[in-house]
């Protein structure tokens, strides 16, 4: 419980730290994105150890990177793994300060539950194959509330 308390005030610290681009400033945080983070940061690990994979741990760049592309999606009012700037998920995580050897993303909209979105990963095969990738180590999450929803971006990765 200690992880997911020091993974909320992480995540906080990662939000204000996204708050420098007009799209990141115009960007909406649901009032709980704190819980619902846990809650999908909880639940990705839960799959990865009954799978035998070992726990991720929190990187606040991967969120910094995860932010920036849900603040992008809901302000911009898209959804698409390429930035409304041209970018992919490595781009962005490179802009954010992570020198990584592995690095995906998962994005879902709509969904209101963070239970929803864990279970709609896992029955995905290229969600779940980022999720549970034996070699990646860390994740970061962004969550925006758009008018038709919220956005959801999970990164995970390895630094090199």
């Amino acid at each position: 419980m200690t992880c997911l308390i020091r993974f909320a005030a992480a995540l906080a610290l990662s939000l204000l730290a996204t708050t420098g681009s007009a799209a990141t400033r115009d960007c909406v945080a649901p009032d709980n994105v704190n819980a619902l983070a846990t809650e999908i940061a909880a639940g990705v690990n839960a799959n990865r150890r009954a799978a035998g994979e070992a726990p991720l741990r929190f990187n606040r760049r991967l969120g910094q990177a995860a932010m920036v592309h849900a603040c992008d999606m809901q302000v911009h009012d898209f959804f698409d793994h390429r930035g409304s700037d041209g970018s992919n998920s490595q781009r962005r995580v490179r802009a954010a300060g992570y020198d990584d050897c592995i690095v995906a993303e998962n994005i879902a909209w709509g969904y209101p539950q963070p239970a929803q979105i864990i279970t709609g990963w896992m029955n995905s095969a290229g969600h779940r194959r980022n999720m549970m990738h034996p070699r990646i180590e860390e994740f970061g999450i962004g969550i925006t509330q758009g008018p038709k929803g919220p956005y959801w971006v999970l990164v995970v990765g390895k630094q090199c």
